[in-house]
This record gives C-alpha cells, sequence and structure tokens, in this order.
C-alpha cells in the first residue's frame, strides 16, 4: 500500500489542478533550451564555445566571442507523440506545432589594431535575443475499465467527512467538482439522513476516460552584454525576461459500458484553465581559452521571479435515469508569485582550426527550492496552503544533473553536427510513479552552411521521455486507484539562417 501511494505522488504535469501545486512549480522550473539550429544540432552544449546567440539565455559569455555583428531568427516545428497505458488499455495521440524558436541582433565591435592583442580589452558584444526555453504543447488519450472506483466517490468522501455537509451548502463546498456532480444528479442525499450523501455509481466498474491537450511554453527576451579581455578571458551577464503561457483543457468521462448502473449512463467533466506569468532573472559567465585547442566555461542563472495569473472553469454534463443535466462552475482566477530555482554550469570544448570542435556541459538544478509565494494578502488559509504546497516541494524534488555533449565537423563551408542531452530525474528517490521520472534522453544532429556573410543551419532533436498521470486518488480497501503511464516522443525540427554585417 505504501508502494502505491508513494506512486501517485509523482502525479503530475499532466494533471490539473485549481490550487498551484507542486507540479506547477516543476513544470515551469524544468528548462529546455530551444535556440538556434546550430546549437540544437550540437546538443546545446555550447557553454565553452560562445559565437552563438542562444548564448544569451545558456552562458552569456559566449558572445564576447564574437567578432562582427549579426542578426539570427529560427523557426521550428514540433511534432509530438503519446503512448498511454491505463488499466491494460493503450492508446496513442499526436500532434504539431510550429513556432519561432529564437531570434535577436548582436551588435559586436572589436576595438581597432586590437584584434589579436593578449591583454587589456580586445572588444565586446551586446545582443536583444529571443529564445523558446520550455515548451509545453501536447495531447493525449487514455481510457480503461475500472472495476474499483469513480471520481464521485471522492466527491462523497469530501462531503461526508466530518458531521456532513448541508444540502444547502453542497454547491459552495466543492463549485469546481462536488458541488457540479450534485447539480447534475450524480451524488444524492441519503433517505434518511440529508447530511451525507451516497452517489449513482457503486463500487465502480465503469469506462474511464480522459483527453488532454496542453499549449505554450516559456519565450524568454534577454538584454546581455560580453567583453573579449586579451582574446583569454570572455566575460558577460545578461537580464532576462521569460513569459509563461500555459493553456490545458481535458475532459473527463465515465460510462457504464455493461449495463450495470441501473440509475446512471454516463458522465462528462470539462476543464480549462490558463495561467499567465511574467519573471525576470539574471545570468553570469565566463569562458576561459585556455590555448588554441581548449577552452573552458561556467555560468550561474539566478532564480526567477514571476508574477503569476490563473484563471479557471469546469463543467458538467450527466446522462442518468431521471434526464440529462449540464451545470458549469464560477470563473476562478488568482494571482500569485513563484520563484524557480538557481542554475549553475561548467563546460569544456576542444577545438581544431578548419576540422571542428568536441565539447561537454554539466548543469546542476535543486527544484526542491522551487517555492511560492500566496500571502499578498496575507490570508490565513492562503499563508496554510502556501506552507503545504512548498514543503511538498521539498518532500518530492531535489537535485537534478543535466549532461549535455557536442561535436562538430567542419568541410569547406559545411558543418556537421551531432550531440547527446541526459536530464536527470527532478524527483528524489521512492518518489516517481514506476519508471515514470520525468527524465529525459535528446539526441540531436545538424547540418549547415557557413559563409562569410550569412549562414543557413538545420537541427534536429529526438526526445524520449514517461511521465505519469492519474485523474484522483481513492482507496476503496482494495487498493489505490490506478493512474496513466505515458511515454512521450519528441521530435524537433529547427531551421536558422542570419547574416553578418
Amino acid at each position: 500500500m505504501r508502494k502505491i501511494f508513494t506512486m501517485v505522488l509523482a502525479t503530475a504535469l499532466s494533471a490539473l489542478s485549481y490550487a498551484q501545486s507542486d507540479a506547477d512549480a516543476l513544470r515551469y522550473s524544468m528548462l529546455e533550451f530551444g535556440g538556434t539550429a546550430r546549437s540544437l544540432g550540437s546538443g546545446n552544449a555550447y557553454g565553452a564555445l560562445g559565437g552563438d546567440m542562444s548564448s544569451a539565455s545558456m552562458n552569456p559569455a559566449g558572445l564576447g566571442i564574437y567578432r562582427s555583428s549579426e542578426f539570427g531568427i529560427s523557426t521550428r516545428l514540433l511534432s509530438i507523440d503519446a503512448s498511454a497505458s491505463y488499466y491494460g488499455n493503450t492508446t496513442s495521440d499526436n500532434r504539431y506545432d510550429f513556432a519561432l524558436s529564437n531570434a535577436g541582433f548582436v551588435f559586436a565591435n572589436v576595438n581597432k589594431g586590437r584584434e589579436r592583442a593578449t591583454n587589456a580589452w580586445v572588444g565586446g558584444a551586446f545582443a536583444l535575443t529571443y529564445n523558446h526555453i520550455a515548451d509545453f504543447n501536447s495531447a493525449v488519450t487514455y481510457s480503461g475499465f475500472n472495476e474499483h472506483s469513480s471520481l464521485l466517490d471522492t466527491y462523497v468522501s469530501y462531503l461526508n467527512a466530518g458531521a456532513g455537509t448541508a444540502p444547502g451548502d453542497v454547491y459552495d463546498a466543492d463549485p469546481f467538482g462536488a458541488g457540479l456532480a450534485w447539480d447534475t444528479y450524480l451524488i444524492n442525499p441519503m433517505p434518511l439522513d440529508s447530511m451525507h450523501y451516497f452517489s449513482e455509481i457503486a463500487d465502480g466498474r465503469v469506462q474511464q476516460t480522459k483527453s488532454i491537450t496542453t499549449n505554450g511554453g516559456i519565450n524568454e527576451f534577454s538584454i546581455a552584454f560580453a567583453g573579449n579581455y586579451g582574446n583569454r578571458l570572455y566575460i558577460g551577464g545578461a537580464i532576462g525576461i521569460p513569459h509563461i503561457r500555459y493553456v490545458q483543457s481535458y475532459v473527463y468521462s465515465e460510462e457504464d459500458v455493461q449495463n450495470e448502473h441501473p440509475n446512471f449512463n454516463s458522465f462528462a467533466l470539462t476543464d480549462v484553465s490558463e495561467t499567465y506569468g511574467t519573471g525576470i532573472n539574471a545570468k553570469i559567465g565566463l569562458i576561459y581559452r585556455i590555448n588554441d585547442y581548449l577552452r573552458l566555461g561556467a555560468a550561474a542563472h539566478t532564480p526567477t521571479l514571476y508574477g503569476m495569473s490563473d484563471a479557471y472553469f469546469s463543467s458538467m454534463s450527466s446522462d442518468v435515469a431521471s434526464g440529462t443535466y449540464s451545470t458549469e462552475s464560477p470563473i476562478g482566477e488568482y494571482n500569485y508569485e513563484l520563484v524557480t530555482p538557481w542554475r549553475v554550469s561548467g563546460s569544456a570544448a576542444v577545438t581544431l582550426k578548419n576540422i571542428g570542435f568536441i565539447s561537454a556541459e554539466y548543469e546542476f538544478v535543486d527544484y526542491s527550492e522551487a517555492a511560492y509565494n500566496f500571502n499578498r494578502t496575507y490570508d490565513a488559509g492562503d499563508l496554510s496552503y502556501e506552507s503545504t504546497v512548498n514543503t511538498n516541494i521539498d518532500t518530492k524534488y531535489g537535485t537534478a544533473s543535466n549532461i549535455r555533449f557536442g561535436a562538430e565537423l567542419m568541410y569547406d563551408v559545411f558543418r556537421f553536427r551531432g550531440g547527446y542531452i541526459m536530464s536527470s530525474t527532478p524527483f528524489n528517490e521512492g518518489i516517481a510513479a514506476q519508471d515514470a521520472d520525468f527524465s529525459r534522453n535528446t539526441y540531436t544532429a545538424g547540418i549547415g552552411i557557413k559563409e562569410e556573410s550569412f549562414f543557413i543551419d538545420f537541427g534536429f532533436s529526438h526526445t524520449t521521455t514517461n511521465e505519469y498521470d492519474i485523474e484522483y486518488l481513492y482507496d476503496n480497501g482494495s487498493g489505490v486507484n490506478e493512474g496513466a503511464s505515458i511515454n512521450r516522443s519528441l521530435n524537433n525540427f529547427l531551421l536558422s539562417f542570419g547574416f553578418r554585417f
């Protein structure tokens, strides 16, 4: 039993919560730098290399490598495939998304006569960039026959707790769940006790189906500076202004497919939520060129402070013996703050003139450092829930290591690239559901043409990850209901072009 309860703690990124949850904090803390096709093709292992526009969101010191100014733009096509297993049944979904991945200007200056200087300041760069740093687009459906419980059981348990709930208070007690089921005659008062309730679905044995669609991502606008000291040391800093957009909608339904419930045929619950947030952070970094072949890099990203805004809405429809019914919740709104964790990285690259490079980068992040601030009005309920959620973050999440490898081979004006990214699980040991630990493995490849005044690059990445989703948690004495194991596969196609001046 303890193992099952541990598994359901991993409920997460795809699970909707009307109160801001630890899963939401994790979602907005796990970043995937999209950047340019050049960077992606080499596994985004550019921390010690620089000379790429995506440096503004990774290691801003890399902008100091520039010798000429540059304008660039990158577009992406994302293909998302999801396979879900639920009560022995497997279903598949896929969707596509087309968007801007990177764009910006780098204005570089090298002091006249100091192009090959080995001391003092040689020059520097100023950059205005846009980078796509996280993607939330997905679609998944799962369906299976639950022999033991129903979502309605959780509503009944909530209303029957303690001395029960008066009929006139049911809707206000839970206007996004139990109140909807009450208005659609899915739960009703006991014949001799109006303070307690029963469900029209006894002991489960219904077909349960859930379809989830999510949209959005995190896009960051950066203002970055970098300097070149003696063609040996490159130092940079950036102010990042990320913007979150996350829209999720799902439809959850239960149906009496075997005609076992005399007063119930089906019901459907629809939930829609929208989250928007704007934040601010700072990044500092350096690159040191030990010799013509070896470079070392390091960077630190401060926590991002987000001002967040949520809006959410629910509706429910039912088909029962007495007829068909439908009802809606009010529109919920809530404003709050979120702080994401520090990130630090170290990197190294071996470069061979007119041949190419090999690079590696290690990034460390402690997801337990994410935290909410709900106490804008110092409401006692907000403060209590803030403490609960932040404690859940500390308990469930821990340190993670992200390792990136990349390589590039030069042949005349052509560039051939490959890379690998390993992102470890954000969960503490024993928390993740089975193998659904949200770790990611990414393989990358790319090709490009680099001329003196322009470039064209194509990059590709293939990412796999395992997740877990559960609609509700209920133990009827024989065990907790199952959730769905979800295997995701993401294919990212990136095209970049730009010119130097």
